[in-house]
């Protein structure tokens, strides 16, 4: 008896296959930390920022912001060495503000500690406010940064270094000689005997004040190093700025005068004296003796008032820093400062009368052959604008595979590939399933140059399963499946974590510590879909010969019977992986010896000899064949013969 009804079994490998993906809506990636144009190779680039918000202002303004980095990093979780060469202001469209500084010993307005992870950060404006600007910094278990290439304001002149003429930041300085003194100073107390002759000096020698007014350092001109020899503007510092054209502000300039010769309201070439100018399309003196406006007393502009040598009665010249006194110490010009004292003078006037030009601020020293004297100047700022920092931000990471379509099946390789922004100490993956389940931790991705060898540059990290050392995940058989698997990506830096989280996290501020998209900056969480198969399976046969009549065949003893098995991949999107055909000989029948047949191509009987099919290799009167992938929307055909007993 034939028995013509046959049981076959198509089987994938572990025991499922695809389903098409399904649209799923997925959570967006925290990659907060867009690569900016200056940054070059993202590997390279910085791990934290905080929004710089400008309020209204106009273009060419100078903005203050004073920066505490220790608290931004503790703010973000990071326990690490805050760089200090690493801050750098970044505009709107991400190019770096062409003049910028962070000024380490000055913060708050006043000398500042050096080392202490905090101070100002000045750049000129220019993105007209309000406007957001950037301030990218690090920490140098990240890799320590070079130096900012943007040259400084330098009001302060805290760039150059002792003994530096021209200050970086465009300041020139310039003296007739090198007897004269036009350099930055460091602080110091310096020991200075006048040249005077024929006059008493008093006091005589002088340990004079060269404290800044802030910070570490100010300019000094004039003549405190040597003797005076020559007469005329002997040392002169220059800076040229362009002044806002809407809303110009002010412009203050912080000087200090000390010496013992003297010079009077309306004298613009008598002994010895400090001008201060705006040059533009007209002059304005801010400090000086032309038209005796500002006068001495307001804003003195040599050492000691009057043309004469001072006495019991009158002031002038031979006293050190005698101002407006006589020599028994009353004020003679109506002067409140102490007499004989070394302070600071602080001058600030508008800049409304050069709207929009291009203008030069001139600081000179006038000196005559008699007294050493000389002058400090710090603390230089023009059209300022005070800003406010917004939350501290860390690099993101965005991950690219799996995606929500097509979705994976059993026997599929978990391939993992993300972005990075900055670059990362380690990436690592954990994959959870459809029911939150862990399934995999730890799974390591390479910089992925030459697959976990050299780096790429590109900020590109993957995993695909190539490397047997360090293997991802395989969907099993008995996995469930769904649209909510989830693989969760942590780009960690270098840094420790004070938050008792994962070391190398970056905390979003505010948020709670457990480890998820939602609550750092450098994790990113991606759904994707593990599916069962949308197969369709055909089988027909027919009798090829029954040897008796080749018109109508009948499945007679000793007619040959040819099966067809047809498999259909329904699925517009996804693949059908590790597909394999067993199908079981009927009883009553004899397997026909080579006539197996996949798609066309012939196939031989036994396992080893390299093709796809082998009859009862593993399973006794069994034909097998394995498929491997069924491309979406494709099919596949399988064919053998048997013979009737």
């Amino acid at each position: 008896m034939i028995v013509m009804k046959r049981l076959f079994l198509i089987r994938f490998a572990a025991g499922a296959c695809l389903l098409f993906g399904l649209v799923l809506a997925q959570s967006p990636a925290r990659a907060d930390l867009a690569v900016p144009a200056w940054w070059g190779s993202p590997n390279a680039g910085w791990h934290y920022r905080v929004p710089i918000n400008v309020p209204s202002a106009p273009v060419n303004s100078t903005v203050v912001v004073d920066v505490d980095f220790a608290a931004l990093l503790s703010q973000l979780g990071i326990s690490g060495t805050f760089d200090a060469n690493s801050p750098r202001v970044v505009r709107p469209g991400g190019a770096l503000a062409g003049e910028q500084q962070f000024t380490d010993r000055v913060y708050a307005g006043a000398t500042d500690a050096s080392g202490n992870a905090r101070g100002e950060i000045r750049f000129i404006l220019e993105d007209a406010g309000p406007a957001t600007y950037y301030l990218y910094f690090d920490v140098t278990e990240n890799g320590a940064k070079g130096a900012n290439p943007q040259p400084p304001i330098n009001g302060n002149f805290e760039f150059g270094g002792t003994g530096t003429q021209n200050p970086p930041g465009g300041w020139t300085g310039a003296r007739i000689n090198t007897n004269y003194d036009a350099e930055i100073r460091p602080s110091e107390t310096v020991n200075v005997t006048t040249d005077a002759s024929g006059v008493t000096a008093t006091p005589n020698p002088v340990n004079t004040d060269g404290t800044p007014l802030t910070g570490g350092f100010s300019y000094l001109l004039g003549a405190r190093s040597n003797n005076e020899n020559a007469t005329g503007f002997t040392a002169t510092l220059t800076r040229t700025f362009t002044v806002p054209a809407t809303n110009p502000g002010n412009i203050t300039v912080n000087y200090r005068i000390e010496g013992w010769d003297a010079s009077d309201d309306g004298a613009t070439t008598q002994w010895d004296l400090f001008t201060i100018d705006i040059v533009g399309a007209a002059t304005t003196q801010l400090v000086g003796p032309a038209g005796g406006s500002p006068t001495y007393v307001n804003f003195p502009f040599s050492p000691n008032k009057g043309l004469n040598t001072s006495t019991n009665t009158r002031s002038g010249y031979g006293q050190y820093n005698g101002w407006d006194c006589d020599r028994r110490g009353r004020h003679r010009s109506g002067m409140t400062i102490a007499c004989y004292s070394e302070p600071w003078w602080t001058r600030t006037a508008s800049l409304a009368a050069f709207a929009g030009q291009t203008v030069t601020l001139r600081i000179r020293w006038y000196q005559n052959t008699f007294f050493r004297s000389w002058a400090h100047v710090d603390d230089i700022e023009w059209s300022r604008v005070d800003a406010t920092l917004g939350n501290p931000e860390g690099f993101g990471v965005n991950i690219t595979q799996p995606s929500v379509v097509p979705a994976l099946n059993a026997g599929s390789v978990v391939s993992i590939t993300a972005v990075v922004d900055a670059a990362p100490a380690q990436v690592v993956a954990e994959i959870y399933d459809e029911n939150g389940v862990q399934v995999a931790s730890a799974i390591p991705l390479f910089d992925d140059g030459t697959h976990g060898d050299a780096s790429a540059g590109d900020g590109t990290w993957t995993n695909d399963g190539s490397v047997p050392a360090d293997p991802t995940y395989t969907i099993l058989g008995s996995d469930p499946t769904g649209p909510n698997w989830k693989v969760l990506l942590k780009a960690l830096d270098a840094s420790t974590s004070t938050l008792g989280v994962t070391n190398g996290l970056v905390y979003i501020p505010g948020q709670p510590t457990a480890e998820s998209q939602a609550n750092f900056y450098n994790i990113d969480e991606q759904l994707f879909e593990v599916s069962p198969p949308v197969l369709s399976v055909a089988k027909s046969q027919s009798v090829v010969d029954d040897f008796v009549s080749a018109a109508n065949a009948k499945a007679i003893p000793g007619a040959r019977i040819r099966y067809m098995i047809t498999l259909d991949n329904n699925s517009a999107s996804t693949p059908a992986d590790a597909v394999v055909v067993r199908d079981a000989i009927p009883a009553n029948t004899s397997f026909v010896p080579g006539s197996i047949v996949i798609d066309g191509v012939p196939q031989g009987d036994n396992s080893g000899d390299g093709d796809d099919a082998d009859y009862n290799a593993s399973n006794p009167n069994t034909v097998t064949a394995t498929i491997g992938t069924i491309a979406p929307s494709t099919t596949t055909v399988i064919m053998f013969d048997v013979v009737v007993d």
